[in-house]
C-alpha cells in the first residue's frame, strides 16, 4: 500500500460535496450549465492539491461563523418551500444605521486584477526600430493601467444581488453590497505585477435591476432541468464561464466527460508537445500560424482567401511587440516571402502531428460537421440533413454516415478535406509549435507519401531537420488550367546525411528551451522579459539556441576543449546580422557561416567573412578552425589550398555576390 498523500479526514473534506435537493443553488447557477449537469449526473475525481484553496476559504468561513454577535446575522440559508433556488448569504451586519450585505471569496490576484479595473496598454517607449519591416516606427511598451469602467465583477453582482432579492423578501434591505476577497497568491511579485498590493480587499458591488437578476437565474435554472429530464446537456459553457477554454482545459473536473472539455484537452495534448531530458518545461505551446494565402476585397466589398506561392507567419503570442519581433527575426532568415522553411515535426506520431479530416464549416468559422471517411458528427441536427444518421453522441449530437467525396456536401464543395500541420521552426527562437492548415488534396497526399518515405529511411521522421517548400503545380479542373503552390517536403538530400540526423536521439535534438515563460494571464499584468547578452555572446540563431545543432557532427572537440579543432567542408551560405551592444547601446555586426553539413560558424571579423564570401563562390573546399564556446562554434581562421587570404574579395550581403566577380 502507498503512503497517503494528506491525512484521511482531509480526504474526506475534499470529496464532499452538497447533496443535489431537486433546486439549484445560487452558485451551482452561475457556473456553466454543462458544468453544473455533469457534475450531478456522472461520478468524477477531485484532486487534493488543487481543493486546498476550497478548504482554506471553508475554514475561513467556519471561523468566522463564530464571530456572529448581535448587529449581524451569519450563514443565513435560503431554503425554505417557496424558494426555487438555494443560496447560502455569508454575512448581514448593521452598521451606523446601514444594513451591509457581505460575502466572503478566496480568488486568485489574476481575477482581483481585473475586479479591480487593471489593464495594459501600449506606449511609446522612445526608440524606434533599426530594421526589419517596422525600420523607422516607433517601438512601445506594455504599461499597467487602471480604468474604474473596466472593472469586472459580473458573477460577484449576479451572487450578491441574488442574495439581496432574498433578503428583501424576508424584511431585509441591504443599503449596501459588499465582497471581502482573499487574494491567494498575495504579496507574489507576480501580484504585485498584476496591480495587486494588498492580501484582502473590500469590494463595492453594484445594485443590478431586480428584473435581469431574475431572468438570469429563471433562463439557467430551466436550462439545468430540461438537461437533468433529457438525459444530455447540449448547451456547452459559454466562454465567460469557461474563462475562454482555460478552465477546460486546466481547472474543470467534469471536462473529461463533456465534448468540448475533451476537444480541448486532445488541443492541448497535440499543443503541449512533452520533451524530456532538456529542461523543466515539458509542454510546447503553439505559438502561431503559418498560413498559405492573404484576404482580397471583392468588387461588391466582400472578402475572400487568395493562395500565395510563400508562406506567411501569424505568431500570436499575448504581445504585439512580441509577435513583431518574431515576423522580423523570420524574415531576416528566409526572407519577406519565404517558399522554403526549415521544419521539424515534433513527435513520433503522425496521427498527432498530421491529423487529417473532412470538415464543413458554415458562412462563419463555425464548424458543421466532422469526418474521418466513415463515420463524422454533426455540431446541430439540422446539419445532418440529407445524410444517414447512425446514432447520438454522449451529448445528444448526431453521428451520421461519412460518405466521404462522394458526400454532396462535398460535391457542392461545402466540406473538404483538411489537414493540420504541427512543426517545429528550429531556426526561430522559442519553444513551441506552428500551425499550418490546408485543404489541397495534393498538398495532403504529398505530405504523408513524404513523411512515410522518411520514416522508412531512418525509422522516424521526428525531430529531423527538414525543408518544407511550396511548389508550383498547375492542374486541369474542368477543362481550365490552374495554378497551385502545393505543400512538399524537400528530398534533395543524401540519404547518408539524412541517416546522421536519425542516429542522434530524439529527444536530445531539440534546441533548448528558452527561459519558461508566464502564463496567458500571468502575461497580461507584467511586461515582457527582456535579456541583455554581452556583446560577444548574441548572435540570435549563431547562440545558445543553436548550440546542439551547430556542433559538427564528425569529430567533435570535448566542451572543455580550449585548442582550435578544425574540420574541412565547403560554405553553402553567410549570413550578417546587426546586433546592439547591451553595455554600450552601439550597433555591431555578426557573421554566420554554413557549411556543407548545415553547422553554423560565427564571428565578427569582416575579412574572415569575405574569405568566406569568395571561396563560397569559387566553390573552394576550405578548412575552418574554430572553438567551441557556450554559445555555439567561434570561427576563428579560415584556409585554402593554394589560396592567399589577401585574394579575398569584398562581400556584398545586399545580394550575395563578391566584388570583382
Amino acid at each position: 500500500m502507498g503512503s497517503r498523500c494528506a491525512t484521511r479526514s482531509y480526504l474526506k473534506l475534499v470529496s464532499r460535496e452538497r447533496v443535489w435537493s431537486g433546486r439549484p443553488s445560487t452558485t451551482q447557477l452561475i457556473q456553466g450549465t454543462m458544468c453544473a449537469f455533469l457534475k450531478l449526473t456522472k461520478d468524477y475525481a477531485v484532486s487534493p492539491d488543487a481543493r486546498a484553496f476550497m478548504i482554506h476559504g471553508t475554514k475561513g468561513h467556519s471561523n468566522l461563523e463564530a464571530a456572529e454577535d448581535e448587529y449581524s446575522i451569519l450563514e443565513e440559508a435560503f431554503n425554505d418551500d417557496a424558494t426555487e433556488i438555494t443560496g447560502i448569504a455569508d454575512v448581514l451586519e448593521i452598521e451606523n444605521g446601514k444594513t451591509i450585505l457581505t460575502d466572503y471569496k478566496t480568488s486568485g490576484s489574476f481575477k482581483v486584477a481585473k475586479a479591480l479595473g487593471f489593464y495594459v496598454e501600449d506606449e511609446p517607449a522612445g526608440e524606434v526600430y533599426k530594421s526589419g519591416k517596422r525600420k523607422g516606427e516607433q517601438k512601445t511598451r506594455k504599461v499597467l493601467k487602471r480604468d474604474t469602467s473596466k472593472e469586472d465583477r459580473y458573477e460577484w453582482e449576479l451572487q450578491l444581488n441574488r442574495y439581496r432579492m432574498e433578503y428583501e423578501k424576508r424584511g431585509f434591505t441591504p443599503d449596501f453590497l459588499r465582497i471581502q476577497c482573499v487574494v491567494r497568491d498575495g504579496n507574489t511579485y507576480i501580484a504585485r505585477s498584476r496591480g495587486v498590493f494588498r492580501n484582502i480587499y473590500y469590494f463595492n458591488i453594484g445594485f443590478m435591476p431586480d428584473a435581469d437578476v431574475t431572468a438570469y437565474f429563471t433562463a439557467k435554472k430551466e436550462a439545468l432541468e430540461t438537461a437533468l429530464r433529457d438525459g444530455f446537456c447540449r448547451e456547452t459553457c459559454t466562454a465567460k464561464e469557461n474563462w475562454d477554454g482555460l478552465k477546460c482545459q486546466n481547472y474543470c473536473e467534469v471536462a473529461e466527460f463533456c465534448k468540448y472539455g475533451r476537444y480541448l484537452h486532445q488541443e492541448k495534448e497535440l499543443e503541449d508537445m512533452a520533451i524530456k531530458g532538456l529542461s523543466e518545461v515539458r509542454r510546447l505551446p503553439r505559438l502561431g500560424k503559418i498560413r498559405l494565402g492573404i484576404k482580397k476585397v471583392a468588387a461588391n466589398g466582400k472578402e475572400y482567401p487568395s493562395e500565395v506561392d510563400y508562406f506567411i507567419l501569424d505568431p500570436q503570442m499575448p504581445s504585439d511587440l512580441e509577435n513583431q519581433k518574431i515576423i522580423d527575426e523570420f524574415a531576416s532568415i528566409y526572407g519577406d516571402k519565404p517558399k522554403s522553411i526549415k521544419v521539424m515535426f515534433p513527435v513520433a506520431s503522425p496521427e498527432i502531428y498530421f491529423p487529417q479530416f473532412y470538415k464543413r464549416y458554415g458562412s462563419s468559422t463555425s464548424l458543421k460537421c466532422k469526418g474521418d471517411g466513415e463515420l463524422a458528427s454533426c455540431a446541430k441536427d439540422e446539419f445532418a440533413k440529407g445524410l444517414t444518421v447512425t446514432g447520438k453522441d454522449e451529448m445528444g449530437l448526431p453521428i451520421v454516415k461519412c460518405q466521404g467525396r462522394e458526400c454532396p456536401y462535398y460535391i457542392s464543395t461545402e466540406c473538404s478535406e483538411v489537414g493540420t500541420l504541427q512543426v517545429l521552426l528550429p531556426d526561430l527562437p522559442g519553444a513551441g509549435v506552428w500551425q499550418i492548415s490546408t485543404g489541397s488534396y495534393n498538398s495532403i497526399v504529398n505530405l504523408n507519401s513524404c513523411i512515410e518515405y522518411i520514416k522508412a529511411v531512418c525509422g522516424r521522421a521526428h525531430m529531423i531537420p527538414l525543408t518544407l517548400e511550396r511548389r508550383h503545380q498547375e492542374m486541369a479542373h474542368d477543362g481550365n488550367k490552374t495554378h497551385h503552390y502545393i505543400l512538399h517536403v524537400n528530398m534533395d538530400f543524401k540519404l547518408s546525411d539524412l541517416q546522421k540526423f536519425a542516429l542522434i536521439d530524439p529527444t536530445r535534438m531539440m534546441l533548448e528551451l528558452p527561459v519558461p515563460e508566464a502564463d496567458k494571464e500571468d502575461i497580461l499584468y507584467s511586461e515582457n522579459a527582456v535579456i541583455d547578452l554581452p556583446a560577444e555572446d548574441i548572435s540570435d540563431r549563431f547562440t545558445q539556441d543553436d548550440k546542439n545543432k551547430n556542433t559538427p557532427p564528425s569529430n567533435p572537440p570535448p566542451a572543455e576543449t580550449s585548442g582550435q579543432p578544425n574540420v574541412v567542408t565547403t560554405i553553402t551560405n553567410i549570413e550578417e546580422r546587426e546586433k546592439i551592444n547591451s553595455t554600450t547601446k552601439k550597433p555591431f555586426l555578426i557573421y554566420g557561416i554554413t557549411a556543407a553539413d548545415g553547422t553554423i560558424y560565427k564571428t565578427m571579423s569582416k575579412s574572415l567573412a569575405d574569405i568566406a564570401g569568395t571561396c563560397w563562390h569559387e566553390k573552394k573546399l576550405v578548412k575552418l578552425w574554430y572553438t567551441v564556446g557556450k554559445y555555439g562554434n567561434d570561427l576563428k581562421d579560415i584556409t585554402a589550398p593554394n589560396y592567399n587570404p589577401g585574394d579575398a574579395k569584398e562581400f556584398n550581403f545586399k545580394d550575395g555576390s563578391t566584388s570583382g566577380t
